[in-house]
């Protein structure tokens, strides 16, 4: 895959998260207005998505397209704030690790993730590290069921009338379990 580094440095002149999965691993860095920091340099042969963001935009690479921009998003007909999220996405053990640049996180099961930052968690027996999602929602006006096909709607008071939508979803962030965001 080709990264357009020019594309990233003019949507982030500072600090951004970055998101990437290879074939043989995901690995999650940070862009410092200028390149990727990473626990181990990516390879761009293996490189399957490539996402890039902090917590109002998101440049996404893959090998099908060349990148999608979540600004071209940025418009009233969306309904984005309804709809911003938080998972969990990894923890059970973790250690600051090659010399305070990265966290790395365990678990029992298996698996090791590299963090680019000496996470503090708020609780040493809650050790989660949470994903921001923004799913990008919007109001189709076209009938979901025609009114009165009973058929379908069996009754649903509703029938006739449009529906939200998810367009697409990027990443926002990274937060600890109390929801704090942990910073850049």
């Amino acid at each position: 895959m080709n990264i357009d580094y020019a594309i990233i440095e003019a949507a982030f002149d500072g600090k951004a998260w970055a998101y990437a999965e290879q074939l043989d691993s995901v690995k999650i860095g940070k862009w410092d207005g200028k390149g990727f920091i990473f626990h181990k340099p990516l390879d761009e042969q293996l490189l399957i998505e490539l996402r890039v963001f902090d917590k109002d935009r998101e440049l996404k690479f893959t090998k099908d397209k060349k990148h999608r921009d979540t600004a071209s998003y940025d418009s009233s007909a969306f309904v984005s704030k309804l709809a911003d999220a938080k998972y969990v996405m990894y923890g059970e053990n973790a250690e600051v690790d090659d010399g305070g640049n990265f966290t790395k996180l365990w678990e029992e099961r298996g698996g090791i993730l590299y963090f680019p930052a000496a996470l503090d968690f708020p609780s040493k027996t809650n050790i989660e590290l949470k994903l921001g999602i923004r799913n990008f929602v919007r109001y189709n006006k076209v009938p979901v069921l025609r009114k009165g096909d009973m058929k379908y709607d069996s009754g649903i008071s509703m029938s006739g009338a449009g529906a939200l939508e998810v367009v697409d979803y990027a990443y926002t962030g990274f937060y600890y379990s109390d929801n704090k965001a942990v910073e850049l």
